[in-house]
């Protein structure tokens, strides 16, 4: 991130100049003009096009980045360097990792799923979905199961299934929403898995009954929804340039963010410990809100283009954005002063 230089030798030396230079100095630190990520140190780079998704492994040494260049890439993140570069036959929108690190699953836009081995780097299995685009993956909190979730632009072939990660046998496929789904996240307690989709609504299913709860607010296309590290709230990023948090016990939401120009919202993510939530989207900005208040914490300008996807590694101390340039941001959020332990 480029950081301003204030010009000391033209400034008086009046308590008034001194005051002004340092308020310019500590703006300059905490809200960086905006860079296209090139020559950014603070990026890890590889991917030629368009960043999608981003994961951590659950000890945070690994991190799985899924791109339109047809790659998937597992990075060493001490190294910031990539340990395996995953080829593909299309557009790759998933890659993720198992809990416990040792498996990594991509998706394509082709209708492949694939689960490869992250030591190796050796594809493990591939499965034909169908012929329409898979947008996303989730694994369980036990690792066992795989969720998968996709469809065309037209409405026809949306599915979600659920997968066991060992044999790749079916073990359910569920049916609601209209239009394709972007976005498969399961909660905490793995009862529960959220979907979000181009038809407008986010729905919370029973993984046993198979029922689910529609959560209708947003006008347009819902990209990414994330669950509170409780379970009991859900975020979600919209094409209509909002965020918004569900209570889940009442189905009521709180738009936490409205964009001005109403540019779409690509990428929301609670963080670890649930105390924080950041958002990215078209207007090139990672925001992070306070969750106790939900004042905005910080806002910072990464990039001269579209931010697609952001992960909070698992210590928080950095969180990771990316989108069209292809280019991996790490960015050092400003979360010092701690909120209480009260959650609203």
């Amino acid at each position: 991130m480029q950081v301003c230089l204030v010009n000391f030798t033209t400034c008086r030396n009046s308590v008034a100049d001194r005051i002004r230079i340092a308020l310019l100095a500590v703006i300059a630190i905490l809200y960086p003009a905006a860079t296209d990520g090139a020559d950014s140190p603070d990026a890890f780079k590889g991917h030629a096009e368009y960043v999608y998704l981003i994961t951590f492994s659950g000890d945070g040494r690994l991190m799985a980045t899924a791109s339109g260049d047809d790659t998937a890439i597992i990075w060493d993140t001490a190294r910031r360097s990539p340990l395996h570069v995953l080829p593909h036959q299309s557009a790759v929108y998933a890659a993720i990792i198992s809990p416990d690190g040792t498996m990594a699953a991509t998706a394509e836009g082709d209708g492949n799923i694939s689960l490869w081995n992250t030591r190796s780097g050796v594809r493990i299995t591939q499965v034909r979905e169908q012929t329409t685009a898979v947008y996303c993956l989730a694994f369980s909190a036990d690792g066992k199961s795989l969720a998968s979730v996709g469809g065309s632009p037209d409405g026809t072939g949306t599915f979600f299934r659920v997968w066991n990660t060992g044999d790749f046998t079916l073990l359910s496929d569920f049916a609601g929403h209209e239009r394709q789904i972007y976005w498969v996240a399961f909660a905490p307690n793995g009862r529960l898995i959220a979907t979000a989709s181009s038809d407008k609504t986010v729905r919370v299913w029973d993984r046993t009954s198979g029922e689910s709860t529609v959560l209708r607010g947003h006008s347009s296309d819902v990209y990414r929804c994330s669950f509170s590290p409780d379970g009991k709230r859900l975020a979600s990023a919209s094409q209509d340039g909002t965020v918004r948090v569900w209570n889940l016990e009442t189905g009521e939401a709180r738009v936490v963010f409205r964009a001005r120009g109403k540019e779409p919202v690509y990428a929301a993510a609670f963080s670890p410990d649930g105390h924080w939530l950041a958002a990215a989207g078209d207007d090139h900005s990672l925001r992070i809100w306070r969750t106790t208040d939900w004042r905005l914490q910080q806002e910072l300008s990464v990039s001269r283009h579209a931010l697609y996807a952001v992960a909070w590694a698992p210590d928080q101390r950095v969180i990771v954005v990316a989108g069209e340039e292809g280019n991996v941001h790490l960015i050092a959020p400003n979360l010092t002063r701690h909120p209480p332990n009260r959650q609203q």
